[in-house]
């Protein structure tokens, strides 16, 4: 007899009782043995429902912490002031790292004045490094103009070593690619070339 339990409740199915010996020797056997086919079925389907990671959304929340999220260095760029943490920096980006963890003179330091950044382009790339995510709604992150913030950006993630988010920025800007912008990218991307080889 086959028994299915749901909840406490036994179900059943087939002979209620096992078949006597007799029957399966008069009907079944040949030859002193006899055979079972069984089919198995085996459900694919996964008993818990994993949700995806949200670590993204947890560490966006803190970085918007109106009180500063418990940040313990702050970033002012062209006056414009950003609390940030610096074991999330750290853990991005290589040259945070050093900066702010190794023996650099900025490693104690609870403020910090970037330049060569505009604010606009810094508060999208901390925004990333927190979140891993590029900003989907152009106007309202990028600006009037999302071609020149990618390139803006895309020079910023270039200077902290902030690699997936450089792929990030070239991957769309080759999908905006066109005859308008062909000249400007090209000479963008040879200042940027030119910026790498002094550094």
């Amino acid at each position: 007899m086959c028994v299915r339990v749901y909840g406490g409740a036994a179900e059943s199915w087939g002979w209620h009782q096992f078949v006597p010996r007799r029957v399966i020797k008069s009907l079944y056997v040949t030859n002193g043995s006899f055979t079972i086919a069984c089919r198995v079925k085996v459900l694919q389907k996964d008993p818990l429902d994993v949700p995806p990671s949200d670590i993204g959304s947890h560490l966006g929340r803190l970085l918007e912490c109106a009180d500063g999220g418990g940040s313990d260095v702050t970033f002012v760029v062209d006056g414009e002031k950003f609390p940030a943490h610096r074991a999330v920096l750290a853990a991005r980006s290589p040259v945070f790292k050093a900066q702010l963890l190794g023996s650099m003179a900025d490693a104690n330091m609870p403020s910090i004045t970037l330049h060569d950044v505009a604010p606009a382009t810094f508060k999208v790339m901390l925004r990333f490094m927190y979140t891993d995510a590029c900003p989907a709604d152009a106007e309202a992150e990028l600006g009037d103009s999302p071609d020149e913030m990618l390139r803006h950006l895309l020079a910023a993630a270039d200077r902290f070593a902030l690699d997936r988010l450089k792929l990030l920025c070239a991957s769309k800007l080759w999908d905006n690619v066109s005859v308008d912008t062909m000249a400007t990218t090209l000479m963008f991307a040879e200042s940027l070339k030119h910026t790498i080889v002094r550094s």
